[in-house]
């Protein structure tokens, strides 16, 4: 399946010989969103493709889900961080980093 491309404003057109390769092009950006690909007898833009559609919008959706995990584990992060703070002494005598009976150099 052959592919004809060519930009918005442009007369030339490019020719590409498979979809795979015209992914390629798409994800490395030499095919922009506006740029036109010819279907049948009419120009479409490649933005509107059904599969690149489809690949902007799972990007879309992949993009809040990574924001939402990391917001998610910062959280985790900060709560342990603060567990820990508040109760540091029991978490150093479990260590065995402070002996039983030891003296404090600071006072409380």
């Amino acid at each position: 399946m052959k592919l004809q491309v060519k930009q918005t404003g442009g007369r030339e057109e490019l020719t590409i010989g498979s979809q795979k390769e015209f992914l390629r092009l798409w994800n490395s950006g030499v095919i922009a969103a506006d740029d036109l690909v010819q279907r049948g007898e009419r120009w479409v833009r490649a933005g509107d493709l059904p599969w690149i559609h489809g690949m902007l919008v799972d990007r879309k959706r992949d993009g809040r889900r990574l924001f939402w995990l990391t917001l998610a584990l910062m959280l985790l992060g900060l709560a342990g961080v603060l567990w820990i703070q508040a109760h540091s002494g029991a978490v150093a005598q479990k260590s065995g980093l402070l002996p039983p009976g030891a003296a404090h150099a600071v006072p409380r």
